[in-house]
């Protein structure tokens, strides 16, 4: 069954919370890919042993992939945290206490002072929660709007062709805009539920609920078919193969 998406957003930090985004949809959908990554969970079995921060780091873009390609394939690869970096000369130049920072976040999930490093020029840190939950850090947030985007035409390619059989063809899903989720940033800085499985599908076009959920992520069933957080729709129009937005202007952040 399709499982509703969501989104919560400080623009402070630029740091999103969501469920139902994988670190396979997150990694398969950047495009600063990362060189190398610095694993911050001190008791991880993978990667190789980096003897100045005493962490283990994954280097170059073949074992990155095949890292997060087989994140889902072994319990020895739950609770990830991670932080990118560009450059093993610059980590081996990280002091003291910019270790201890770095392990303060690891421990704690959450920065102390920056989340983005000038030594690292690191342009992602990853954290997963609890309840499928995970808590990213995006230096562009431009590339959380895009791996979104993908995850929802994703998703919706699937739910409209549920049903396809050797003499239906598969029906194609239009990209969306990533403008156009833009538009949601207030709503996202509340909490937004994108509850993809209760779309409502008619000859022309796919409704997809938009539900306020200031309280994170584990409010979803009472949110669901209750008006009062009705935020409004996400629309895809079959027949346009386009997507547009049903919210009040008040309601939406224009970027």
């Amino acid at each position: 069954m399709t499982a509703p998406l969501y989104v919560h957003l400080d623009t402070t930090s630029n740091t999103v919370l969501t469920q139902g985004i994988t670190p396979r949809d997150f990694y398969h959908g950047i495009t600063h890919q990362p060189k190398n990554i610095l694993l911050l969970n001190a008791s991880s079995d993978q990667g190789e042993f980096e003897s100045h921060t005493t962490m283990k780091i994954i280097r170059g873009y073949a074992d990155i992939t095949h890292y997060f390609d087989n994140l889902h394939k072994s319990s020895s690869l739950l609770d990830k945290r991670w932080i990118d970096f560009t450059e093993l000369d610059m980590l081996k130049e990280l002091t003291p206490l910019e270790i201890s920072e770095l392990l303060y976040f690891g421990h704690m999930k959450t920065h102390l002072y920056s989340p983005f490093f000038y030594k690292l020029q690191n342009n992602f840190v990853f954290f997963e929660l609890e309840g499928g939950i995970n808590r990213t850090y995006y230096r562009y947030l431009d590339e959380f709007y895009r791996i979104l985007a993908l995850k929802i035409n994703h998703m919706t390619l699937e739910l409209l062709n549920a049903r396809t059989t050797f003499f239906r063809k598969a029906q194609p899903v239009a990209k969306i805009n990533i403008e156009l989720l833009k538009t949601l940033k207030e709503a996202f800085k509340e909490g937004v539920i994108i509850a993809i499985n209760q779309a409502e599908s008619t000859k022309n076009e796919l409704q997809i609920p938009l539900l306020y959920s200031e309280d994170g992520p584990l409010s979803i069933k009472k949110r669901t078919n209750n008006a009062d957080y009705l935020l409004g729709y996400l629309i895809y129009h079959k027949d346009l193969g386009s997507w547009t937005l049903d919210v009040e202007d008040e309601l939406i952040g224009i970027n």
